[in-house]
């Protein structure tokens, strides 16, 4: 392009520096790479930069130049001295990109709406963050993508390589010295993973009148007492109150006193939307007010038969300062009670991701789960995505950005991602007493399948060991008998509390506290026993130090419970 600059400046000598730049910046976005290809210029094409007289001056110039005494190998090496702003950079040596793509029409990349910390690194000759180079292929795509919905590798091509063109120190595919292939190779794939997300998410909001009815699962049902509620005998007047929600989404506004009724009213058809459609978007188009805190919070109380805020900000109250005691002392920092610092600790020490739940705002512009997740905006603001799509924005409390995350997995019949299932199944079973006799929330992982993974009920084991004393992990349940977590998942009146009836007067409490926290096998059982309070507990046949164990309420030993596991399950397997 130093060549092309030379020209310029022969045939426009008045014109000014930060002009030239401009013209150079131009013809550099029309695929100019060399004198040559200024003899498919027009005048149109320098509108708004040079005078008409200027642009037919420099147009008559290049096109009567003889080919032969034109440079055939163009100078790429020059574009890194073209920064954006008006200054003029002393020209530098770089490795030299071969030009591969042309098209012949030029995507006009949006240099103007790149971020600011990207748009200086540029000018400072760096990298740009992996973030910022993230927010600008997203902006690159959607660009592209409104002009041509599937753009094909060439066009990506093409405008990867006027990006490494135009900033070779910061775009540019380097090995050491050495470029890596073409150049580009890179912001090509990026570009091509955007696009099949977005071409994803276009497909979610194709409405297809024909789609088969959805197949139920039985995680959706899953912690449910109001999943699919009995056909009210007013149903005709559901389309009508619908109607009303949506007309007052649109501009015919109602009091909040109405919507909230009204959101009451018609439970049974949103369920019949929510359990038949998967695609956010419509059902946001549906019932424009689901996803608002306080209607959202209504709908998963009547779902799931309590009020998960309050009982959420009651079990932290009680608990949140114990957990977040034993986390800490286990090398976790910054864990509080605060319920968002909580749910972070939590997916620290059990080895989880937290950005799959819980991500700051700068993250949530290029990378987004597609599971509902908070997005912090800052202190007191947060926002609540799912599918990739916002909402709700205008939340200010953590306690209902955790509640309303939590509860959207169970009023959009969504399996809580392998990569957080232990925390959301800790906040579901403990805190929140949320214990089915069977089956999962999460999704499958492996061939065997547990209802209660091995690593939470450890995790709730060394909570007792640590804070037995507190008693703090009984929840909220219909036993009698002081039961914890494990013995709940199984079922009140399964074995576990069989195994607490000693044939002593002891309160079966105590019996319960030594010995069932340790069976880890208590939520396999569920799936063979169907009548668990008709199996006799073989005591005459556990060995003589477990009896004892029981008896002075110690904990037995490893090797002892262990034996009285096998005989149970020789005998449960004998009848079975």
């Amino acid at each position: 392009m130093e060549h092309v600059r030379e020209k310029i400046r022969r045939t426009l000598p008045s014109l000014k520096e930060d002009q030239l730049d401009a013209v150079i910046m131009k013809l550099t976005d029309l695929g100019v790479t060399n004198v040559d290809d200024c003899t498919f210029l027009t005048a149109a094409d320098l509108d708004g930069i040079l005078s008409p007289i200027q642009s037919r001056r420099l147009i008559n110039a290049f096109t009567s130049v003889p080919q032969s005494t034109l440079p055939s190998v163009p100078d790429v090496s020059s574009f890194a001295e073209h920064q954006v702003g008006t200054s003029t950079v002393t020209p530098t040596v770089t490795p030299t990109v071969t030009p591969t793509v042309t098209h012949p029409e030029k995507f006009q990349i949006p240099w103007q709406k790149f971020p600011v910390k990207l748009i200086n690194a540029l000018k400072e000759k760096r990298r740009p963050l992996p973030r910022d180079r993230r927010h600008m292929i997203r902006i690159i795509i959607e660009d592209l993508m409104a002009t041509d919905t599937r753009p094909g590798r060439s066009k990506l091509k093409q405008v990867a390589q006027q990006l490494v063109e135009r900033y070779p120190d910061s775009f540019l595919d380097k090995c050491g010295t050495n470029v890596v292939g073409q150049g580009f190779a890179s912001l090509v794939m990026q570009m091509e993973n955007r696009v099949e997300n977005v071409r994803r998410q276009h497909a979610l909001c194709s409405f297809d009148t024909e789609r088969p009815k959805k197949k139920y699962r039985f995680s959706d049902r899953y912690g449910c007492s109001q999943w699919e509620p009995e056909s009210p005998n007013d149903i005709g007047n559901h389309e009508e109150n619908k109607k009303m929600l949506q007309d007052a989404s649109k501009g015919k506004p109602l009091p909040k006193s109405d919507i909230k009724r009204l959101m009451s009213e018609t439970y049974y058809a949103q369920r019949i939307t929510l359990n038949n459609e998967d695609n956010v978007i419509k059902i946001m188009e549906e019932w424009p007010y689901l996803f608002e805190a306080t209607c959202l919070l209504d709908h998963t109380e009547r779902l799931m038969g309590f009020p998960v805020q309050t009982k959420l900000l009651k079990q932290i109250e009680d608990r949140g300062k114990t957990i977040t005691e034993f986390v800490v002392s286990k090398g976790i920092t910054g864990v509080t009670t605060n319920p968002l610092k909580l749910l972070q600790g939590l997916m620290e020490y059990l080895g989880e991701d937290p950005k799959l739940l819980l991500i700051n705002n700068e993250d949530a512009i290029a990378d987004r789960p597609s599971t509902p997740c908070i997005i912090v905006v800052d202190e007191g603001s947060y926002k609540v995505s799912v599918d990739e799509v916002i909402v709700n924005q205008n939340i200010s409390c953590p306690l209902v950005a955790v509640s309303y995350m939590f509860s959207l997995f169970y009023v959009l019949n969504i399996m809580y991602p392998k990569g957080a299932a232990l925390t959301l199944e800790f906040f579901q079973r403990s805190l929140l007493g949320i214990n089915p006799e069977r089956g999962s929330k999460a999704e499958k992982k492996g061939a065997k399948q547990y209802s209660i993974p091995p690593k939470l009920l450890r995790f709730l084991s060394d909570l007792k060991k640590n804070f037995h004393s507190n008693n703090m992990f009984t929840p909220d349940c219909e036993c009698t008998h002081g039961c914890d977590i494990i013995a709940c998942a199984a079922d009140n009146k399964s074995i576990g509390s069989e195994l607490a009836k000693c044939e002593t007067d002891r309160p079966v409490t105590d019996l319960y506290q030594s010995f069932l926290l340790s069976i880890k096998w208590g939520h396999q059982l569920t799936s063979t026993v169907t009548h668990p309070e008709n199996f006799q507990i073989p005591w005459q046949k556990f060995p003589v130090k477990l009896i004892s164990a029981l008896k002075e309420k110690r904990r037995p030993l490893p090797r002892d419970r262990r034996h009285m596991i096998r005989i149970i399950i020789e005998d449960l397997m004998a009848e079975h």
